[in-house]
């Protein structure tokens, strides 16, 4: 079954600014409530183009962003604007000489949601003694503007003529240590980005490759057997270079463990 939370993100918006406009404070904290659940609609509905790379787990969340920041894991870019041009390639790979704008995908983003989803979700409650014995009741002037600040960035994604959209590089592998997939993106600009398992913590570096192809690169590094005499060595994973980490030498059978350690400077003093 699919929702459409956009519609549902805009039933929310008008019926806020109907309570709005009402002037009663009864009204303004019904409309709290109903820009929160705008909110969290158009990050649901945002989600959808990342829902086989976001996992099940991911996808039962209803905190927008822990759900925002999941699926900025996959794509740096996925709560950024981005503006959509179509033109004919004189030749296959060759940038058009005139493109012709369909539109900008303006998306509810991280910075709007931190600043304020919890913010209203204070007035949603009633004020406990201390906080009205410390004089911290709600202040309904301050509800009032942070409210009207939500209506503006609504409506500008609501206005977007083309939504959901993603232009970024899409790869995916199985994790060498666990064995769970892992789906993620590069970033619009190209750049390499280390990206980790969420099963195991394994990292990888992702980067380009061309044809829109991506290749994960495993962030490990061979450690020398420190006894005399033995050649072994054994991959460790950057998350595991830390006091503690113990194996086994798979060529001379002794157990070695990661310990810090104090060498001496032969060429510095103290006088």
């Amino acid at each position: 079954m699919t929702f459409d939370f956009r519609n549902r993100a805009r039933a929310s918006l008008n019926k806020a600014k109907e309570l709005l406009a009402s002037g009663d404070t009864e009204d303004l904290e019904f409309a709290a409530l109903k820009l929160r659940k705008a909110m969290e609609a158009l990050t649901y509905e945002r989600s959808k183009i990342y829902a086989d790379d976001l996992g099940p787990k991911s996808m039962m969340t209803w905190q927008p962003k822990k759900l925002m920041d999941r699926m900025l894991e996959v794509d740096p870019y996925a709560d950024k604007a981005a503006r959509i041009s179509i033109g004919r390639e004189p030749t296959p790979g060759e940038t058009p000489e005139f493109m012709r704008l369909l539109g900008t995908d303006n998306v509810l983003d991280m910075q709007t949601l931190k600043k304020h989803y919890d913010a209203l979700g204070a007035y949603l409650h009633t004020e406990t003694l201390d906080q009205i014995h410390n004089g911290k009741a709600h202040d309904l002037i301050k509800l009032r503007k942070r409210c009207d600040a939500i209506v503006e960035a609504v409506e500008v994604v609501l206005s977007s003529r083309i939504w959901n959209s993603s232009m970024a590089n899409r790869g995916q592998i199985e994790c060498h240590e666990c064995g769970s997939i892992i789906r993620r993106r590069l970033g619009r600009d190209g750049e390499p980005r280390v990206v980790q398992c969420w099963e195991c913590d394994a990292s990888y570096t992702l980067t380009d490759i061309g044809n829109r192809k991506v290749h994960f690169e495993p962030r490990m590094q061979d450690v020398l057997c420190p006894v005399e005499g033995c050649a072994g060595s054994f991959p460790l994973w950057e998350r595991e270079f830390i006091v503690g980490t113990r194996w086994k030498c798979r060529d001379c059978g002794h157990m070695l463990h990661l310990a810090p350690g104090v060498a001496i400077d032969e060429n510095i003093y103290d006088e």
